[in-house]
C-alpha cells in the first residue's frame, strides 16, 4: 500500500464542456462533501436515541489556481457563465513520481457557482489565487 500526500493530485476543469486553467493542474482542491441531514427521534418519548438517517447532501467544491495573464483572460467567459455553465471538476491521484495511480480518481459535477479573481495589495508580494467555485451535484459523476 502506497500512501498519497496532498500534494500529489492533478485537478482539471472544465465548464461546458471547454477547459480552464493555466494549461497546468489547478494548485488547490477543498470540499464536496457528501453528508446527510439526517433525522433522530426517541422512541416512547425517553428511550434511546435512534438515527433516522436522510437525504443526502454535497458540499460546494472550491478550486484555485495561481493567477496568470491566461487565467485573466479566461475571465470574462467563466464569469460569464455563473449561475449556469455546466461544471465538471476532475482529480486523479499520482504517485510519488508523478504518473497517475490507476483507479485512484473521481469527479464531481455541478453548476459554476463563482470565479474570482484575487485580491490585489501593492505591499504583498504573495501569489495571487483565481478561484472557482462549484455548487455541486448530490451524485458524484
Amino acid at each position: 500500500m502506497g500512501y498519497i500526500r496532498q500534494d500529489e493530485a492533478d485537478i482539471w476543469l472544465t465548464v461546458d464542456g471547454v477547459s480552464y486553467g493555466n494549461g497546468d493542474s489547478w494548485f488547490s482542491y477543498t470540499g464536496a462533501t457528501l453528508s446527510a441531514a439526517g433525522a433522530k427521534t426517541r422512541p416512547g418519548g425517553m428511550g434511546k436515541e435512534v438515527e433516522l438517517g436522510g437525504p443526502a447532501t454535497r458540499s460546494d467544491a472550491t478550486i484555485t489556481t495561481q493567477n496568470s495573464d491566461i487565467m485573466a483572460g479566461q475571465h470574462r467567459a467563466l464569469e460569464s457563465l455563473v449561475g449556469k455553465g455546466n461544471a465538471l471538476v476532475k482529480i486523479q491521484y499520482l504517485d510519488e513520481y508523478g504518473n497517475a495511480v490507476s483507479g485512484a480518481s473521481f469527479t464531481v459535477r455541478g453548476k459554476l457557482k463563482e470565479a474570482d479573481l484575487p485580491d490585489i495589495n501593492a505591499d504583498t508580494p504573495n501569489a495571487g489565487m483565481y478561484t472557482v467555485v462549484v455548487a455541486c451535484h448530490e451524485l458524484a459523476a
